[in-house]
């Protein structure tokens, strides 16, 4: 008489004189391979559904859709649709307000934007005005270097220093297209050493 038991995939085997045999049990995984085809274009796939993450996406969008905005411009007698979710203006009336923040921004005195940094470190004093410059003629920056004309990479630099404004000069003049070119960085390191530079 034997017994078997099953652990894992270990087999013990126990002989009427006590003796207990031990032998390995090995499990063989069947593969099948069933074509399907595909629910978004019908072409031949191993996957269950999809042939692609591409196709399954577009079958999804397709199935269930972006909601619609129906949400209104919080501005007084405006019906349009907002931009987007998480906005509360329509197109014409968010445009309208950057225009407005430009505008007042250039009307802004250097002394007032520094008063609001004050507690930060000198260096970074002018930094918010320098961000101005940047968002206001990033056309500059896909121009060559004026100096050396690498294209790559260029910086838009201050000709006349920032620090060297006094605090009632309004923004619009310390960031003036006249006061900015665009410079590599080894040109603008070189520019802001001491080294004469000519465009």
């Amino acid at each position: 008489m034997s017994i078997f038991f099953l652990i894992k995939n270990w087999r013990f085997r126990q002989d009427l004189n006590g003796t207990i045999l031990i032998f390995l049990f090995s499990v063989v995984s069947i593969s099948v391979n069933i074509n399907m085809k595909c629910l978004y274009c019908q072409e031949e796939t191993s996957n269950p559904k999809f042939c692609s993450r591409s196709c399954a996406a577009s079958y999804t969008n397709k199935q269930s859709p972006k909601r619609k905005l129906t949400k209104i411009c919080s501005q007084k007698g405006c019906e349009c649709i907002v931009r987007n979710y998480r906005s509360r203006l329509c197109e014409f009336h968010f445009l309208e307000k950057i225009k407005n923040k430009k505008e007042n921004t250039l009307n802004t005195s250097l002394g007032e934007l520094r008063e609001k940094n004050k507690y930060l470190h000198r260096s970074s004093l002018n930094a918010h005005i320098r961000v101005l410059a940047r968002s206001w003629f990033k056309d500059l920056t896909k121009l060559p270097c004026a100096c050396c004309g690498y294209d790559k990479h260029v910086e838009l630099c201050h000709i006349k220093s920032l620090s060297s404004f006094s605090d009632d000069v309004l923004v619009s003049e310390a960031n003036h297209k006249d006061n900015i070119v665009q410079l590599c960085p080894n040109c603008h390191w070189e520019f802001d050493n001491g080294f004469e530079k000519k465009w």
